[in-house]
């Protein structure tokens, strides 16, 4: 969803408090379908604003696999702590920061932003153990607040 239109309005100010990504390695094994494709990276983003809890899901290829989770996560700095008039607004940030190199963060937050508006349930994504099992499988795990 990379898109923004005036028509969606949530009432009131939406801010963002936190943003934490789970990085999961899949080996060619695990990858099923991707397989021809090498390695790939599941990123999870669970975020954490004034409408509610959102989660975000990504696959990343090998060849897309950046150099330092945390230098890549710093991109999302920027939508923190700052309040938007709408979700539409939101949005429009987003894609104003877009370039090529952004494209696959853009997506992931504005999944999680998705699931936070809808309320989506994600617990086949977390267990019923919240965040916890998640954490255990991450490869690496980056948090911004």
């Amino acid at each position: 969803m990379l898109q923004a239109d005036a028509d969606v309005e949530a009432p009131g100010q939406i801010r963002l408090h936190a943003i934490e990504l789970f990085i999961l390695h899949l080996s060619s094994k695990e990858s099923g379908t991707f397989d021809p494709f090498g390695e790939h990276y599941r990123v999870f983003m669970r975020i954490k604003a004034d409408k509610g809890n959102g989660w975000g899901e990504i696959l990343l290829n090998e060849g897309h696999r950046p150099a330092d989770w945390v230098v890549w996560a710093s991109w999302y700095e920027r939508f923190l702590h700052r309040s938007f008039k709408s979700q539409a607004s939101l949005q429009e940030d987003i894609l104003r920061s877009v370039d090529p190199l952004h494209l696959s963060r853009a997506q992931l937050l504005c999944d999680a932003l998705q699931g936070a508006w809808q309320a989506e349930d994600r617990s086949s994504i977390t267990g019923k153990g919240g965040s916890g099992p998640l954490f255990r499988l991450a490869e690496a795990y980056v948090s911004l607040f």
